[in-house]
């Protein structure tokens, strides 16, 4: 096995995430779509998971660590402003888990975990709020 770059890591959460949330593969957990980062579009008022790769490091051991946001459109709360939709996040947020156990039943190459405790970040700009899941890797691997 040689060393992955961040794109084919990227390329490995999303073949292992997408039955679980992409509408295209079937299951549709979120109401949109599975995307790699910077690829959501600008517009969307659907709950979409957007993929992130992040500070991979070489060597005997590689590890790194990456991220997953499920974004949720905030609601109305019957006061002319809008809120961030509590149940629903709490609701996505309980997939950390999961999300760790496909990812280690998807290649045994990889052992992953979460790095830190889910969060909810607000994305006030666009009326939305999204679930922060922070995930890390460990994959042994081999000199080339």
């Amino acid at each position: 096995m040689s060393k992955k770059t961040n794109e084919q890591i990227e390329q490995f959460i999303w073949d292992a995430l997408a039955p679980l949330l992409s509408k295209e593969q079937g299951a549709g957990t979120i109401s949109g779509d599975l995307y790699p980062e910077d690829c959501r579009p600008l517009d969307s008022k659907l709950e979409d998971a957007v993929i992130a790769v992040s500070n991979g490091f070489p060597g005997q051991v590689q590890s790194g660590r990456a991220r997953l946001n499920i974004y949720v459109p905030d609601i109305d709360c019957g006061y002319g402003r809008k809120v961030k939709d509590k149940g629903r996040l709490e609701e996505l947020s309980r997939l950390d888990t999961v999300i760790v156990d496909m990812l280690n039943a998807s290649d045994t190459d990889y052992l992953w975990g979460l790095f830190a405790t889910t969060a909810t970040i607000a994305a006030a700009d666009i009326e939305q709020h999204f679930v922060n899941i922070n995930l890390e890797f460990d994959c042994v691997t081999f000199n080339d």
